[in-house]
Parts: C-alpha cells; sequence; structure tokens
C-alpha cells in the first residue's frame, strides 16, 4: 500500500512521490503494468521532488539506451540463479526411480555452485552485473591464486588448497560466465555484450593410464583386500565387494564416475548380442546428455555381484554402524553403501587400496586416481583396433579429446586409419 503522509504527481505523472513512514519514495511506470520503485532517503519535501525527478531522468536514459532499467548486484543474480539451481535439484528429487537421466541438477553439482559461488560474491558481488566484462573476468585468476595467501595461517580452513589448479580456475571462471549468460537471458545486462574471455589451462593436464597388466593386479589384491575382513564384520566386507565391482565395471565401460554415481537399476539392461554374448547397457546421463554405455562383456560377473548384493542388503538391517551418515539420499541406486544412500566418492578407499598393492602412482610419480580407469579403457580399445569414433560416442566425449587426453596409444596412423573409414 503506498503511504498516505504525501502524493503527489511529477513531471506530468511520470513519476509518483509519496512518503511510507514519513520517507519520501519515487513511483516509476516501466511499461507492462509495471512499476519501478526506489527509497529516496530523506524526509524533506523539496529534496524529495529533486531525487524523484533526478530518479525519473535516469529512468528515461536508460530506457532510451535499451540498458536495464534496474541495476542488479552481481550477488544479486548469483542468489537468484543459486535458488534457480536448488528448485531444480529438489525437483528431481520427486521422480520416480528409474528417472535418474532426467536433466536435473545433481546435489554434488548444487553444492560446488554454492562453494565457488562464495568467492564471486567476495570478488565483485556488489558491481553491477552488466558492468562485468572481460577485464573484470580476466583480474579474478590473480585474485583468486592470492586468496589463502592472504590470509591468516589460522583462518584458512583446513582442506583448502592455496593454489588452486587451472582445472579449478577453469570451472570456477566457467560457472561464473553461466550466471552471467543467465542474467543476459533475464534481460539483467540490457545490450551489453556477454564477455567472451575464457581461462587457458597452461598445459593440458592428463591424468595417467593404467598399464594393460594393471587391472588384473588389482581385481587380484581386492580379492585378497576383502578376504581380510571377517565374515562377521557385514558391512566392510560389503564395502569392500562394492569398489572392487565398482572399479571393474568403470575399467570395462569407460563411464565418468559421475555417470556411475547417478545410475540406477532401471537404467540397466541385459541384452544377448549378435555373437550370442550376455551384455548389458547403460543409460547414462553425463557432459554431453544422455547416451547408452555398452561395456566390454567381461562386466557380467560384476554386474551379477552388484545385484545379487542389492537384493540381500536388506537382510542386513539394523547392523549399520552408528557412524553411518544419515541422509534421505536413498533410492534405487545401482551402486549404494551398506546404509541404502547412494555413493558420493570411492576415491578414499580406492587410493588407500593401491597404495597397500604399491600401485598409488606410475613410474613418472603421478598418482592414479579413479578417473585413471576412464583412461584405461581408451587406451585399452584403441590398441584392440576399435574405430575412435565408436570409442569417442560409447564414452560421451568427442575424437579430439580422445587423441589429446586419452592415450599415446591412439598415434597418428591408428587415427587415419580408423577416420579413413
Amino acid at each position: 500500500m503506498l503511504g498516505t503522509e504525501h502524493r503527489e504527481l511529477l513531471e506530468d505523472g511520470k513519476v509518483l512521490l509519496f512518503t511510507r513512514n514519513g520517507i519520501f519514495q519515487a513511483r516509476y511506470y516501466k511499461g507492462g503494468r509495471s512499476y519501478i520503485y526506489k527509497t529516496l532517503k530523506t524526509t524533506k519535501l523539496d529534496e524529495g521532488r529533486k531525487r524523484a525527478v533526478r530518479f525519473m531522468y535516469e529512468m528515461e536514459f536508460r530506457k532510451e539506451a535499451e540498458l536495464p532499467l534496474q541495476q542488479k548486484s552481481f550477488n544479486d543474480v548469483i542468489s537468484e540463479y543459486v535458488a534457480m539451481r536448488q528448485r531444480d535439484y529438489e525437483q528431481g528429487q520427486h521422480l520416480p526411480a528409474n528417472s535418474s537421466n532426467q536433466q536435473h541438477t545433481s546435489i554434488y553439482m548444487l553444492r560446488q555452485i554454492k562453494r565457488v559461488s562464495k568467492f564471486w560474491r567476495e570478488y565483485c558481488g556488489k558491481v553491477a552485473v552488466d558492468k562485468i566484462d572481460n577485464a573484470k573476468l580476466k583480474d579474478y585468476i590473480g585474485w583468486r591464486k592470492d586468496y589463502y595467501g592472504n590470509m591468516k595461517p589460522l583462518d584458512i580452513p583446513r582442506n583448502a588448497k592455496l593454489h588452486p589448479a587451472d582445472m579449478t580456475l577453469q570451472w570456477e571462471t566457467t560457472l561464473a560466465k553461466t550466471i552471467l549468460k543467465y542474467a543476459h537471458e533475464q534481460g539483467y545486462r540490457g545490450k551489453a555484450q556477454l564477455p567472451t574471455w575464457r581461462f587457458k589451462a597452461a598445459k593440458k593436464i592428463v591424468r595417467p593410464a593404467f598399464a594393460p597388466g594393471d587391472l588384473a593386479t588389482i581385481i587380484k589384491g581386492m580379492t585378497a583386500w576383502i578376504r581380510e575382513v571377517p565374515i562377521d564384520d557385514a558391512e566392510r566386507r560389503y564395502t569392500r565387494e562394492m569398489v572392487r565391482d565398482y572399479v571393474a565395471i568403470l575399467a570395462h565401460s569407460g563411464m565418468r564416475i559421475g555417470e556411475a554415481n547417478n545410475l540406477k537399476t532401471g537404467d540397466v539392461y541385459k541384452f544377448v548380442d549378435s555373437k550370442g554374448r550376455s551384455n548389458y547397457q547403460f543409460s547414462v546421463k553425463g557432459k554431453t546428455g544422455k547416451r547408452i554405455v555398452v561395456p566390454l562383456t567381461s562386466v557380467g560377473r560384476y554386474m551379477e555381484m552388484v545385484q545379487f548384493r542389492n537384493k540381500t542388503l536388506k537382510h542386513y538391517k539394523g547392523k549399520i554402524r552408528t557412524s553411518q551418515r544419515k541422509t534421505h539420499d536413498k533410492g534405487d541406486w545401482l551402486f549404494r553403501m551398506f546404509d541404502g544412500n547412494r555413493v558420493i566418492t570411492l576415491i578414499d578407499q580406492f587410493q588407500a587400496f593401491l597404495k597397500s598393492i604399491d600401485l598409488a602412482e606410475n613410474r613418472y610419480s603421478e598418482r592414479y586416481k579413479l578417473y585413471s580407469l576412464r583412461h584405461f579403457y581408451a587406451a585399452r580399445m584403441i590398441s584392440k583396433g576399435i574405430p575412435v569414433f565408436d570409442i569417442a560416442q560409447n564414452m560421451g566425449t568427442s575424437v579430439q579429446i580422445i587423441e589429446q587426453y586419452y592415450g599415446k596409444s591412439a598415434t597418428s596412423v591408428v587415427l587415419a586409419t580408423s577416420l579413413g573409414g
């Protein structure tokens, strides 16, 4: 409701001056049956009139120049964008158990967006969103690299990396550009062009791939690793068995870690190929959207063990350790923890196991990670003479990425032969 202490139309009715609780306010009609309001921060009538007219001329100028009438700070847009992704995540939680392929924000992506947004709020949150340009994005890199170095040691978070990796900086600047694109689509930037600058890593970081005989060593070692656990320790034994099957399926399919974690039982289809062999199809959602992944037929035994464990998991009710996380992230997941929750990450268990069998690094002191299994798959497929285009399609990537990142096995001759038809 408009205040009743004072009401006055100025400049032929283009702006309304009124008071609310004794403070003068201005209202400007922007069209479409909507208005823009501004607090004039004065209790004096003459000053209120001057400020209201100044406000009206500012709006007229911005309208004439096709600029956004209401300037939003980057903070405002970040809050709006995060809220939109939060709603998208919550909508995804109400889908049926076999609908994991719907394009919805994951809880992990949402957490990452919220975490990185804190840096951008601190760096330029108060700046008008239409004023953020290439120079502002570029200057973020230096600011971010010095961020923790400028803190007192006791104020630095325990898990913070003092020197962010190039891939981290690339992701953070990409998020900022995504939010700016959202602001542009909402009309908050007017006719201002979107920044085109992008951060380029100084060098391509290629994770090491396991050698051909390493996977056999890993699976054999994991069998012994499982046997170390007493039969009556159901949770630890279950977890180690699940890690073994998870590792084997990743290595034989080339799926991304996030794609595997998002799989539900309804995304798995068993079939018989033209050679009469039993195999599986995984319906995944990755960076390039939805696709079907066909693994090597050798995943069959591991899939059978996964499915058997999932069916018998309910018999362990009441045996979950009290320290187990309590969340509502339970569902019909293909890979699930002992408490029924989805897998967040198994990297710690995997790397601890690799260290125990003296296979944590390659001969160049490059540390193996779960993602190394994807590289192993790509290199193996190339060495088997599978067309690079088919490998790229199954992995949800491009031929160029296969050539650049996935292996020295992809020689120019192999690629030329594959692409030559």
